[in-house]
């Protein structure tokens, strides 16, 4: 009920934003604009709004849960959708483990897997598990190297949204927005372009490290594109902070001389 007030704020606040946006427009601007802007402001407000909520939910039931070993009792079949190796989505049926722990205090806790995003199957009921179980909130899950991953995505999105949110409230404010563009140009050249290159590389390399199912060609391909990929982003770095040092040397060698400001 919680998580629809939530939504149902956020559509409004999504269509009040997106008004003062529109109102702003001159009366030249043609109807692609506005197409543009009726599509991009929901959605940054929805994103800026729920990643956030998501990331707090993720990191709450991280620190305030406590480790068992849990053993699985039972499987529960999802339906979900999964990109392959050629990039076609298929719809694939996935095992969710439910788990079984007795607490410190004695109670028995059965309960399907929360935040189970593993592409690792769990095929055994009688090997022991090591779960995180959150007593606030009642969500069992395992902090894996896929949860981590999840929520280190959801974190970077977060605030990739968030920080498009300040700019469409600073544009209907009518604030100066050439502090707010350079800054954009910095963290899209410094961080947003090196994360994703890095990004495409750990995700070629664990695919080829991880999938036993792979063929062998496509694990040869997704080796050398990942190697690639780190390369480049490994050129990428090394050229932004030449170009950063001699930008700053240039910097030096134009301040005037102190004494020129002695009278």
């Amino acid at each position: 009920m919680m998580g629809t007030s939530i939504i149902y704020i956020l559509f409004l606040i999504a269509i009040i934003l997106t008004y003062c946006v529109v109102k702003r427009f001159r009366s030249q601007s043609g109807i692609f604009i506005y197409l543009i802007t009726f599509a991009t402001v929901p959605t940054i407000t929805l994103a800026g709004g729920l990643l956030p909520i998501a990331v707090f939910s993720y990191i709450e039931d991280l620190y305030q849960s406590e480790t068992y070993n849990a053993k699985i009792v039972d499987f529960l079949y999802e339906k979900r959708e999964k990109t392959d190796e050629y990039g076609y989505t298929k719809e694939v049926t996935v095992k969710v483990p439910v788990f079984q722990l007795i607490t410190t205090q004695g109670d028995t806790i059965t309960k399907q897997a929360s935040h189970y995003y593993s592409s690792h199957t769990y095929n055994s009921k009688s090997i022991i598990y090591k779960v995180n179980y959150n007593p606030h909130t009642g969500n069992i899950f395992i902090a894996d190297r896929g949860f981590y991953t999840i929520l280190s995505v959801m974190v970077f999105f977060a605030l990739l949204f968030d920080f498009l949110l300040i700019g469409i409230v600073l544009y209907i404010l009518n604030k100066d927005m050439i502090p707010y563009k350079q800054i954009l140009g910095i963290a899209f050249f410094c961080i947003v372009i090196p994360m994703i290159i890095l990004g495409f590389a750990i995700v070629l390399l664990l695919a080829a490290y991880e999938e036993d199912d792979l063929p062998l060609p496509a694990k040869i391909a997704c080796i050398v594109f990942g190697v690639l990929f780190l390369l480049v982003f490994m050129g990428y770095v090394k050229n932004f902070i030449s170009k950063s040092k001699k930008s700053h040397r240039g910097n030096r060698r134009s301040r005037p001389p102190f004494l020129v400001f002695r009278r």
